[in-house]
């Protein structure tokens, strides 16, 4: 049997014939080959076995000796099984002995195997690559649960006023406010698709700090992420610092540095991303309260300090969105409210990523941010559906409150 890479993206299985020599190179099979291809890693590991090999070649008993050639996409494997002999062992491509594993069937060996192998590609950076680009589930990029693509809306949601969120930094009613104010805010929500099934919570801390004049801003935007993806648990966070700089009294640009982590403890990896971006707010007022706002913002991703251990990935995330607001004929707390309706487009590029596009449409009701004599308060409440390509589908529940 022979695993080649035949692309960052895809690997084959190739299983030798008659006496079981080794296979070499990576073009289209010979004679005497047949071949089945995998995606990710993962895929390849755990279709070595009995069942795979048979599909194969329909000759290939668990008594016959047969090698095998591992072609990784960093590194070349041999395994070798001996006639009559349940026990496999594994060696490099200079011939040295890796390990050898022995379990009572060759099924136990073939476990022992596989276990081996995910061990030693959990923080292959060619393999994590494979499973960015080929599945949904991955934590740190290729979906809009991952820390990628959060990092990249908290950045727009601090630079702009589209979004269900009163935690934006445009241009919503606070280019007068000459004093500092804070937000908090919970976002809970689901994600759900072919092969992918992830609950998220966030939870987003946002600092404006105005200088002498009000319309310049420092902003600072920290959101705490929770999420569960295919059953497997994740802690993440962010922090990003921007300075809100006025075009004109309705037109404001937000550059912003962010850096942030994401714990897997299941690789025992912790990836750190960073990201330089810039927004733009450019904002309409209409007659009798009614308001259209233009977003935009463009990010550049990057996974810092992975070296030969960890993901080694770089992005560039834009975003496009409009938000159309009106008056609500309710008060609430004796403030004025409004509704607001918004859909923001959001497009990956460079490395590859399994979903590259989706687009969120928000809507949300609450307080037009007011001054009460000290601070400013803003309370929304709100619904953001996401579409996504290849199947997947979000649903999210936003709140926030802003002095």
């Amino acid at each position: 049997m022979f695993l080649c890479r035949k692309s960052i993206t895809a690997l084959c299985l190739l299983l030798a014939s008659g006496s079981g020599a080794v296979a070499q190179g990576t073009s289209a099979p010979a004679s005497g080959l047949s071949s089945t291809e995998f995606n990710t890693i993962e895929e390849a590991i755990g279709a070595l076995g009995t069942d795979t090999y048979k599909t194969i070649r329909a000759s290939y008993t668990e008594t016959a000796g047969a090698t095998f050639t591992f072609t990784a996409p960093s590194e070349t494997l041999t395994l070798r099984y001996l006639k009559d002999k349940t026990g496999v062992a594994l060696r490099d491509d200079t011939g040295a002995l890796i390990s050898r594993f022995n379990g009572g069937t060759r099924s136990e060996s073939e476990a022992l195997l596989a276990a081996f192998l995910r061990e030693r590609y959990a923080t292959d950076p060619d393999a994590l690559k494979l499973t960015v680009a080929n599945t949904p589930e991955d934590p740190v990029a290729g979906n809009p649960a991952s820390l990628m693509a959060r990092m990249a809306d908290a950045t727009f949601t601090s630079g702009t006023d589209v979004g269900p969120s009163p935690l934006t930094g445009g241009s919503r009613a606070r280019g007068t406010a000459s004093y500092n104010h804070l937000g908090i805010s919970l976002q809970t929500g689901r994600y759900s698709g072919p092969g992918f099934s992830a609950n998220v919570t966030s939870l987003p801390l946002s600092f404006a700090m105005p200088l002498d004049d009000p319309r310049w801003a420092i902003k600072i935007n920290a959101p705490l992420g929770f999420s569960t993806i295919n059953g497997q648990d994740y802690v993440s966070g962010s922090v990003g610092v921007g300075l809100r700089m006025p075009v004109t009294d309705n037109w404001t640009l937000t550059p912003e540095l962010r850096v942030g982590a994401l714990r897997d403890s299941s690789r025992g990896l912790t990836t750190r991303l960073g990201s330089a971006s810039i927004t733009s707010n450019y904002r309409l007022d209409l007659r009798n309260g009614y308001g259209l706002v233009f977003g935009n913002g463009l990010t550049y991703s990057k996974t810092l300090g992975s070296g030969n251990r960890g993901y080694d990935l770089a992005n560039t995330i834009n975003k496009n969105g409009v938000e159309f607001s009106g008056p609500f004929q309710r008060s609430l707390y004796g403030l004025p409210t409004s509704w607001q309706l918004s859909l923001v487009h959001t497009k990956v590029a460079g490395s590859p990523t399994y979903i590259d596009e989706w687009t969120d449409v928000s809507l949300s009701l609450g307080t037009i941010g007011s001054k009460n004599g000290v601070t400013w308060d803003s309370v929304r409440i709100g619904l953001t559906y996401t579409h996504a390509n290849r199947g997947v589908r979000g649903l999210n529940i936003n709140f926030g409150y802003e002095f």
